[in-house]
């Protein structure tokens, strides 16, 4: 990395003590309530795989992607995200069956993700060995996670308690493009009568709140289907009155209701990738703020911050950095070509124009505009 970018890592410290200090109030730790912080899609095109490997150590490293953004992830009670890459098989590849090192997975894990989804559609891309490698790597990090299992007899809902809230989360795929798994694994499908089934297992652990991370939706569109808006109804009738969405690979609206406590997140767009199509670019952390009160959970806040992925070319190889637009746009010491910025301000820009249009009662935290 060139010095001005390590620069501007010390320049843009204080940016972050100014941004976390506003967050204090949203993200201070306190007993019945608990702030969740959702990303999208953390995916493994082959141009990322080769701007992580250092051929001199023969080691891949992904942390510098992440400097930027990870305040804002270790600040929340817990982080969580779309893992769609397998991890560990080799030879390591991107598109269109994705395998990741295990670095990776270790990078996400220092930037503060604490639960990783793995029902999508790449799940079984590597077959056997990438369903079992990946739930093995990510046990070994003591990274929590579900959406894919060993076996059936292995099969458990997520089950969190932090801050007084117990918290399940599901986590399904519409599919997983025509691979099925092999057998004893299971991956999950959006398939209504196991989502009974893992509701009632979920539902026997007592949890506070139950919520649903879902594959689904049509890849680049920017508004949501009418099958995303069919199973968010049914996830709805079962109980679950907050679903996350993954796989559009661009943001979708998000639809809060204060009187029933449901919210639905249609899509929250890629978070890194290799995808340079606007408006595949960029994505969005959620911020969920949850509180209990007797019994009852109530959703306190909820708003989101935009990201957009910045690939420089240093010394001949790109690099990957995910960028929180309010403090970079106006900055130059990070950004300094001009057509950058412009793609990083068009996408701000038709973003801010769709989701300041199409959601309801969920608002872009400007804490450094």
């Amino acid at each position: 990395m060139k010095k001005r970018h390590i620069y501007s890592s010390v320049i843009f410290l204080s940016v972050f003590v100014f941004c976390l200090t506003n967050l204090n109030a949203q993200f201070s730790p306190s007993k019945n309530r608990l702030v969740l912080t959702f990303v999208g899609d953390f995916m493994g095109h082959k141009d990322q795989i080769n701007s992580a490997y250092n051929s001199k150590t023969k080691t891949y490293d992904y942390n510098e992607c992440f400097q930027y953004v990870a305040p804002i992830l270790k600040k929340s009670d817990i982080a969580i995200g779309n893992l769609e890459v397998t991890l560990g098989v080799k030879p390591y590849s991107g598109y269109p069956q994705f395998s990741s090192p295990a670095a990776y997975a270790a990078a996400i894990k220092n930037a503060g993700i604490d639960v990783l989804m793995t029902a999508n559609n790449h799940a079984c891309d590597k077959r056997k060995k990438g369903v079992e490698s990946t739930i093995a790597i990510l046990d070994s990090l003591n990274i929590k996670h579900t959406g894919t299992f060993y076996s059936e007899d292995l099969k458990k809902p997520l089950v969190i308690t932090k801050n007084g809230i117990k918290v399940a989360f599901l986590n399904y795929t519409y599919g997983t493009n025509g691979i099925a798994p092999t057998k004893p694994n299971v991956v999950n499908y959006l398939d209504k009568e196991v989502i009974k089934k893992d509701i009632s297992s979920a539902k026997a652990k007592k949890p506070d709140i139950i919520i649903a991370y879902v594959h689904w939706g049509t890849q680049y569109k920017s508004v949501p289907s009418n099958y995303q808006k069919q199973w968010y109804q049914f996830f709805k009738t079962q109980g679950i009155g907050i679903v996350i969405g993954s796989h559009p690979h661009v943001l979708q609206p998000m639809l809060l209701d204060k009187k029933t406590t449901s919210l639905v997140v249609y899509s929250l767009g890629n978070f890194v990738s290799h995808q340079r199509t606007f408006p595949r670019d960029g994505g969005a952390i959620l911020n969920l703020t949850l509180k209990k009160q007797g019994k009852k959970i109530i959703i306190e806040d909820v708003n989101y911050q935009l990201t957009w992925v910045y690939e420089p070319i240093i010394n001949g190889k790109k690099n990957y950095y995910i960028l929180l637009v309010n403090s970079f746009k106006k900055d130059s010491t990070v950004i300094s070509n001009k057509r950058d910025i412009d793609k990083m301000m068009r996408f701000v820009t038709y973003t801010r124009k769709l989701l300041n249009s199409k959601n309801k009662d969920v608002v872009e935290l400007k804490t450094n505009d």
